[in-house]
């Protein structure tokens, strides 16, 4: 007896070590350590609020425009009430219709785009992608998830699934007022869509976030991070016809895309707190995941910062932003808040640009906090994207704005940032 309770203690103490990391890391992910009640922000030099940019997603800068790019709800209580995307499915008879805003972030004003041609009655918005052809810069595909509710459903039934999540294409001309819808795109694989990637203007990468789309094994799945999404590969020919494939399959939690340097596709596992790099080969549409990096918290929607203007002191401050919520922890009850009052914590990390690096030190390197908010400024961040500033109409200064926006906060914010101080 003595031997076996010997034993016993033996097993438990190595479980007891074993589990201790993994449970102390996901605690810390979810915000159990970062009380609301102590929380200490983290800003820039100065803030302003972007106007008519109500629960917009996500964000991305067009380069060739210079504009920023976001997909709005444009409604805190319809986003609330319905949003698949984060398992909000509880009023599918009353879907936003959000719609694309453009903003200048060099006047930090912004624009909303009428949508024509679009037959649909809901437009719930989620991620975007753009792409505009080499040869035709001012031209701008921007794909957009759209959680639908599913008609097939009646309200009894249990068999169908409560969302028909699909792609919307639209295309824009920079400086117009609208974006033309061109084709909706729907296929059985693509069930849970979060983000997009495109690569052409009829082929993109999509992640599935979720296995389960509600109910309590949403939640275990959120916790154990088995990998059961997915990353798909999909195109859409001149007959419209949809083909799809299964890319990566071995992330627990496919979530947010971006474009590193070189054709690097960035990966985020939102609740794990990694963001994944991984190496795109056109040629035969294949993604080599090289190596991941882990974040204190949630890693939502990554984008990397290419900084135009290293040439004016030798200083590259390139690198990548990894934005997320605080507290995940109060996410649920507090995302469903209809008037946007219920605090939702924000995160942004920083990784220079060696941190994309297949080899060498970079791949060591802990993200360092960027942005920290209450949820006072901005609340619930899930996308981050920098802009920088001309130094040559800045008094030489080396600055930036940080725009930062949210799934379900009441505006988006932008935070001016001393480079030498926030990048470094």
């Amino acid at each position: 007896m003595a031997f076996f309770l010997y034993l016993a203690t033996i097993v438990i103490g190595v479980l007891s070590a074993l589990l201790y990391a993994p449970i102390k890391r996901e605690a810390t992910v979810i915000g159990l350590f970062r009380p609301l009640s102590s929380w200490q922000n983290v800003h820039g030099i100065e803030n302003r609020v972007i106007p008519d940019t109500v629960a917009c997603e996500d964000l991305h800068y067009h380069e060739p425009s210079g504009l920023l790019y976001s997909a709005c709800a444009g409604d805190m209580e319809k986003a609330a009430g319905w949003f698949p995307g984060a398992g909000s499915l509880d009023y599918p008879e009353n879907p936003g219709y959000g719609t694309f805003v453009v903003i200048d972030p060099k006047t930090l004003e912004s624009k909303k785009l009428k949508l024509s041609d679009f037959p649909s009655t809901a437009f719930v918005t989620h991620g975007i992608s753009l792409y505009s052809p080499p040869s035709d810069p001012k031209t701008v595909y921007i794909f957009a998830v759209n959680h639908l509710p599913n008609p097939l459903r009646p309200s009894t039934s249990s068999k169908e699934p409560k969302a028909a999540s699909r792609i919307e294409l639209f295309v824009h001309t920079v400086g117009s007022d609208t974006a033309k819808h061109i084709r909706s795109i729907s296929h059985p694989l693509i069930k849970t869509p979060n983000d997009l990637l495109a690569l052409s203007e009829k082929e993109f990468l999509v992640t599935n976030d979720h296995y389960y789309r509600d109910g309590l094994m949403r939640l275990v799945e959120d916790l154990v991070h088995q990998p059961w999404t997915d990353l798909l590969h999909v195109r859409v020919d001149d007959t419209d016809n949809v083909t799809a494939t299964i890319s990566i399959s071995s992330i627990g939690g496919n979530n947010g895309l971006g474009w590193g340097p070189n054709q690097q596709v960035l990966i985020s596992d939102a609740t794990g707190g990694s963001i994944y790099f991984a190496e795109y080969e056109e040629n035969n549409k294949t993604l080599l995941v090289t190596h991941s990096i882990s974040a204190d918290g949630v890693v939502d929607n990554p984008s990397y910062f290419s900084d135009p203007y290293s040439g004016f002191d030798g200083k590259d401050y390139s690198g990548y932003l990894l934005p997320g919520i605080g507290r995940p922890i109060d996410f649920p009850v507090n995302y469903k808040d209809p008037t946007g009052q219920a605090p939702l914590p924000s995160l942004v990390w920083y990784l220079p640009a060696s941190a994309g690096n297949k080899e060498g030190e970079g791949r060591g390197r802990k993200p360092k906090l960027l942005f920290s908010d209450d949820g006072n400024s901005l609340r619930g961040a899930t996308t981050a994207v920098i802009v920088a500033i001309d130094p040559a109409t800045n008094d030489g200064k080396r600055e930036g704005w940080l725009f930062v926006t949210g799934v379900v906060a009441p505006h988006m914010l932008a935070t001016k940032i001393d480079f030498a101080t926030a990048l470094s």
